[in-house]
């Protein structure tokens, strides 16, 4: 990944992961977020950034890109995948009630069709037979 770059060393890297998971319990997110992303930015596999991360961003949006990215480096990851569950939920059930409104909103407008259809028979039946 980074190849002419020296790698952090371990304990920097824990030390620096430490004062951000400071930061972030400060309430201090933004200066944790900028740690956060040099770590991640050295290694991009690094999952407990990549964790407390997503504890940091702003958005849910962002929280979850950051647990997906959590679940890449390891699947195994229950604390993840139950938040990114928890985070996504809300959407997946607003999806699914979109699906049966869009359901009977062309049930809908299927009968509507069948009705303009009918009427028209019935008018030119009628026609045809006032003409008869």
């Amino acid at each position: 990944m980074n190849a002419g770059r020296p790698k952090s060393s371990d304990p920097d890297r824990i030390d620096r992961l430490l004062d951000a998971i400071e930061l972030v319990k400060a309430d201090r997110r933004p200066e944790a977020v900028k740690i956060l992303r040099q770590l991640i930015h050295e290694d991009n596999d690094f999952e407990d950034a990549w964790l407390w991360m997503s504890v940091a961003v702003e958005s849910l949006d962002q929280a979850g890109v950051c647990l997906d990215n959590v679940l890449r480096v390891n699947p195994g990851n229950t604390a993840a995948a139950s938040a990114l569950h928890r985070i996504r939920s809300p959407e997946i059930a607003h999806q699914q009630r979109q699906g049966k409104v869009r359901l009977y909103r062309d049930l809908a407008f299927g009968v509507m069709w069948l009705l303009v259809v009918f009427l028209l028979y019935a008018l030119l039946f009628t026609f045809i037979a006032l003409g008869s």
